[in-house]
């Protein structure tokens, strides 16, 4: 459980927040000037030596986005970053898309029984999930005394430090022209397609779940800076908050945090709206998320809970959950 009073009491003390970015359905905005010639900030070549033909979102689609879009990437950056590690973060981030119900460019993503034969499916109609499992092949546990639903979804395939670097290329499109100076070693890290290169000590993710029924098409974007005078606190994060997870990543300089270099990295969970309705759904919970492994992570498992208000066994054996 987050205390709002300290955690809000501990950002004012210690950082500055940009104004934070709020993306709807219909709402477009494009960071930074279309003004020839354009540079592309993770490269660092300018237009005509690279091109900006295509539209770069800010942030993946798959969470969602339609309106916010970058000239600080250009079209070989974005084409590395599609193919590398924004499906890397799109792999391990697709339970919770799923689960919040979060449109990506085909909808919200369906989750099925891995391999080529039938099984468990989990897919979400518009209307509500609809959960499928075989009579042969059981998969939702049901407690109708609880009016729970309980199972265990799988990620695909991802490597974490390539998740984790899509992470961070999010919070680096948000940064000023005039703060690209402190992190010239950062882009270099994140283009890298060597995922074992060791590139910071410490690299927590502060990962805050928010249960029960949130908005799935608001996204809000903040970026954090340390402010002036103060020398015990990383230097700069972002917070994303999407349906029901809020993601409050480090964004590391060189230069900017050698005043914590050998002390343990630390941060206070950044203060996040309640439940809807903590007597019914409960309290948000807060953990750190450590994405630093190196190889890739086959068949992970991610424990689900769902209340429900009734429940129906139709002929198809299909369960259809009040999630």
């Amino acid at each position: 459980m987050i205390d709002l009073d300290a955690a809000t009491n501990f950002y004012d003390k210690h950082y500055a927040g940009a104004e934070p970015i709020l993306l709807e359905p219909g709402k477009k905005q494009t960071l930074g000037s279309a003004k020839y010639p354009r540079h592309c900030r993770f490269c660092r070549k300018n237009e005509p030596a690279v091109t900006f033909k295509d539209e770069a979102h800010a942030l993946p689609a798959a969470f969602g986005n339609t309106g916010l879009f970058s000239n600080y990437e250009c079209d070989a950056c974005n084409h590395l970053f599609g193919d590398g590690i924004e499906n890397h973060l799109g792999n391990w981030t697709k339970p919770m898309r799923t689960l919040s119900r979060i449109k990506g460019r085909s909808g919200v993503p369906t989750i099925k029984k891995p391999g080529p034969d039938k099984g468990w499916r989990v897919e979400y109609s518009g209307t509500g999930f609809q959960l499928m499992e075989y009579e042969d092949d059981p998969f939702f546990v049901v407690d109708e005394t609880a009016k729970q639903l309980r199972f265990e979804l799988h990620r695909d395939t991802y490597i974490p430090v390539a998740a984790l670097k899509g992470l961070v290329k999010i919070g680096h499109t948000l940064i000023p022209d005039v703060e690209t100076q402190h992190f010239q070693e950062t882009y270099d890290w994140i283009r890298d397609t060597d995922h074992s290169r060791n590139f910071v000590a410490e690299f927590p993710i502060i990962r805050t779940f928010i249960p029960g029924p949130m908005r799935s098409d608001l996204i809000v974007l903040m970026l954090m800076r340390r402010r002036a005078g103060i020398d015990t606190v990383p230097y700069a994060f972002f917070t994303m908050a999407y349906g029901n997870e809020v993601l409050q990543v480090f964004l590391p300089s060189n230069s900017q945090d050698r005043c914590i270099n050998g002390r343990p990295l630390s941060l206070v969970p950044f203060p996040t709206p309640g439940s809807p309705n903590p007597s019914l759904y409960g309290q948000p919970k807060v953990k750190k998320v450590d994405l630093t492994g190196r190889e890739p992570v086959k068949g992970e498992k991610v424990p689900v809970i769902f209340g429900f208000d009734s429940v129906q066994e139709k002929a198809t054996d299909q369960i259809d959950g009040g999630a």
